[in-house]
């Protein structure tokens, strides 16, 4: 049985900033701009909590640095 590691979070990361940014490239309206650009912080926000998780396990920077 595989446990969910690091890496499974860095490659959902990843599919959601290639998605954000094949949006933003392929929209012409602003409305699907910003929905590609909301992909892209969202990749972003997975990124820190994870890495929060797995490097600094006991601190909560990574999660109070994807609200703010």
């Amino acid at each position: 049985m595989s446990s969910i590691g690091l890496p499974h979070f860095l490659i959902v990361g990843a599919a959601l900033f290639a998605l954000g940014m094949v949006t933003v490239v392929t929209r012409r309206n602003a409305v699907g701009i910003l929905m590609g650009v909301e992909l892209i912080l969202n990749a972003a926000n997975v990124n820190f909590v994870a890495f929060n998780h797995f490097v600094r396990a006991g601190k909560l920077t990574g999660q109070v640095f994807s609200i703010s």
